[in-house]
């Protein structure tokens, strides 16, 4: 019975998607190429709105519904002929391929990344067992002041296609692959397939700089600068119709800004495109002064209302709560460095960010020579001027920008025993070289196509080239990159498969098949008390994984851990907790006793 509903549950659901895809495209009139991305990230907005307002759970019933009617009118359309299916053409083949291939390995995998289990998977589980947002009470949930952008559209999946961890991972992937897939949409001349392959071949080496977490986590950081450049293709093709393009950005944009805090300067990177390209359609300077500023205050606050609501929403229904990373004080999690420690903190962050070693320096460099290498073999050779000169310069400019406000939450926000060993950086610096490497990339496409000789929609296919040295040196274009895009995807796919194969020796695969995974109704949770025995190998029980990931599969606040035990211990805990679990035998020295 229970089999028979989640497949009733996901159907619905895929229609439902299906539906809204359609709406936005047909009635809506946005391009095939940004309907996905447009409606999953209007659901997530819908869905966060539901949330504050206390009805998520009715919001995601009705957001259902109005995707099933989408559907309807879909089959009615389709029955009468007034409308056909797509072709087919070798990029969506190419493309519904890569889906199908990462989907079905999404759906084995599981979550392995510390901080699944400290928040993003975490608020999913809450979301999903209490339909509502968590309190200012709520004591499993300790990071109460991250922003649910995410969260909330996977709660909306797994609400309706099963609760594993796979399908969590699958809903969050869906966002990814609609990124990916609005990218390709900068292209106009759409059987030029070698522009196809180089954005391919890009976007499959962008996931080098993903390998910290992959695809095999809710962590956002990936997620964020996609977002940027799916909005950054909207702007560049939508840039004529204005009206328009300010509310699918309200939409694109207003969703990255409640993903995650850091969402707001992708968010506004990407705004700042988008008012360019809205100024540069008016005609006069009095009009460009005039519409552009209307359009700008419209965009302006629809971008940042809903990260407004989410401060306003920590202010009053959270009043009291301090987060992690409240400037001056660190937060709940402890005071920030203080003066004495500025110079070290400084010293190891421009080692690390100077460091040849590390894959996000490797990555700038790689993307400045490859840039100054295009743009002078542009010049000189092919006697064009590319943008990509100017590109390069703004992605340096981002990406310091962004180092600099790296520095600043270190120094400023960040509790001071995560400061010291720079938590996250490398995970920080990638997701920001992943929006520079992606802007340069799609400025490079949009270069090349402006570049070719003859034009194929003037000229028609059977003389698309200038000669056949030309048409040749196309040809092994195309192999090339298609080659590199699939070589990186193919090893993408194995590294995937080599940590779902290892899964069992993990510390979660390990928890997980001692306790299981616990779900309980409402805002329930086990109100036993555990002591959790494991070594502190890797710093697993000093840096609290091991308390977070217990949390997280047993669904109890009431978790301590220790790295040993011995007589004088075992008294002192005699009585006190319910259970004791051992997770690492060589870490008890003596055997111990359970109260029950």
């Amino acid at each position: 019975m229970e089999l028979t509903g989640k497949i009733l549950g996901t159907a619905a659901l895929c229609l439902s998607m299906w539906g809204y895809f359609f709406v936005v495209f047909r009635f809506g009139k946005v391009k095939i190429w940004f309907a996905p991305i447009v409606s999953m990230t209007g659901m997530g907005l819908v869905l966060f709105w539901g949330a504050l307002a206390g009805v998520l759970k009715q919001t995601a019933g009705l957001l259902l519904l109005g995707g099933l009617a989408g559907a309807v009118s879909f089959l009615v359309l389709l029955c009468r002929k007034k409308i056909y299916l797509p072709g087919l053409s070798l990029f969506g083949v190419c493309f519904a391929a890569g889906i199908v291939v990462f989907a079905r390995l999404t759906l084995s995998l599981k979550f392995v990344h510390y901080d699944n289990f400290s928040h993003w998977a975490l608020i999913v589980k809450y979301l999903l067992s209490a339909d509502q947002l968590p309190g200012a009470d709520t004591e499993l949930i300790h990071f109460r002041d991250y922003p649910p952008g995410s969260s909330l559209f996977i709660y909306y999946i797994c609400r309706y296609a099963g609760h594993s961890q796979g399908v969590m991972l699958l809903a969050q992937n869906s966002l990814i692959f609609a990124c990916f897939f609005s990218v390709f949409g900068i292209v106009r001349e759409k059987r030029r397939f070698l522009l196809y392959s180089f954005l391919g071949m890009g976007c499959a080496v962008l996931s080098y700089l993903n390998l910290t977490i992959r695809i095999n986590s809710l962590l956002v950081d990936f997620l964020l600068p996609l977002l940027s450049m799916a909005s950054f293709a909207v702007s560049y093709r939508c840039g004529e119709e204005k009206g328009k393009l300010c509310i699918l950005q309200i939409l694109l944009l207003g969703y990255t800004g409640i993903v995650k805090s850091t969402g707001l300067f992708f968010a506004g990177i990407a705004g700042v495109y988008a008012l360019w390209k809205i100024f540069r359609q008016e005609k006069t300077i009095s009009e460009k002064m005039i519409r552009w500023l209307l359009h700008a205050v419209f965009l302006v606050i629809g971008m940042a209302l809903p990260f407004l609501a989410w401060r306003y929403h920590l202010e009053t229904d959270l009043a009291g709560f301090t987060g992690k990373f409240e400037i001056g004080d660190g937060g709940s999690e402890g005071a920030p460095v203080g003066e004495v420690l500025y110079d070290t903190v400084i010293r190891d962050f421009i080692r690390m960010a100077l460091d040849p070693g590390e894959r996000a320096v490797q990555v700038f460099l790689l993307c400045n020579v490859l840039s100054l290498a295009a743009v002078l073999f542009a010049r000189f050779k092919m006697k064009r001027r590319w943008n990509l000169g100017k590109a390069l310069v703004i992605a340096d400019i981002v990406a310091l920008l962004y180092h600099v406000g790296m520095l600043y939450m270190y120094l400023y926000t960040m509790p001071a025993e995560e400061a010291l060993r720079l938590a996250g950086f490398e995970r920080y610096a990638c997701s920001i070289m992943v929006l520079g490497a992606g802007m340069l990339l799609m400025v490079t496409v949009t270069d090349m196509e402006r570049s070719f000789a003859v034009s194929i929609d003037e000229r028609g296919p059977y003389r698309a080239y200038s000669s056949p040295a030309a048409k040749r040196r196309y040809q092994y274009g195309v192999l090339g990159t298609f080659l590199v895009a699939v070589n990186f995807l193919y090893s993408e796919v194995n590294g995937l498969r080599s940590i779902q194969q290892d899964y069992a020796n993990t510390l979660p695969g390990r928890v997980e098949r001692i306790v299981g995974d616990h779900w309980y109704e409402g805002t329930e949770m086990d109100e036993k008390s555990y002591l959790v025995v494991a070594s502190d190998r890797e710093g697993q029980v000093s840096d609290g994984e091991v308390r977070y990931v217990c949390r997280y599969f047993l669904w109890a606040k009431d978790v301590d851990v220790t790295d040993g035990t011995d007589g004088e211990l075992l008294e002192e805990t005699d009585g006190k907790y319910d259970r004791v679990i051992i997770l690492d035998p060589e870490a008890a020295e003596y055997p111990v006793r359970v109260q029950r």
